[in-house]
């Protein structure tokens, strides 16, 4: 599965919210909609789109599906947010090192250079 399609399901509270649940047990379709109050209706939606992303796996045992989660899946996703993490770290630090580090002295020089010239007129008078 791709990054795309586990941010994609990841983006829905209701996914979220499954996802929460199942890692604490498995669940079948009647225990997740009681648990979330959710319509079998929806609750089906929310449960094909976390199948497809490969959050959710199922397993039959007679008539009940039992849904557990499968969060291996977040491995790639994760390997991918802390590479986007790390370059922007580096993107930034790039930006600072382009930035001189005199222009804030320059202007605490200029200010001294005021003052001090201040400073001599009155002396010298």
């Amino acid at each position: 599965m791709g990054v795309q399609t586990t941010l994609s399901a990841l983006a829905d509270p209701a996914r979220r919210e499954i996802l929460q649940l199942l890692r604490q047990r498995v669940m079948n379709a009647g225990e997740l909609a009681e648990a979330t109050g959710l319509s079998a209706s929806r609750l089906s939606y929310h449960l094909r789109k976390l199948r497809e992303a490969g959050l959710v796996t199922d397993s039959r045992d007679g008539t009940i599906i039992w849904y557990e989660p499968n969060l291996t899946v977040l491995d790639d996703t994760i390997v991918w947010m802390k590479e986007l993490q790390r370059n922007n770290a580096v993107s930034k630090a790039s930006r600072y090192k382009a930035k001189p580090v005199e222009r804030g002295n320059a202007i605490r020089g200029s200010q001294e250079a005021a003052t001090g010239a201040v400073r001599d007129e009155k002396t010298q008078k």
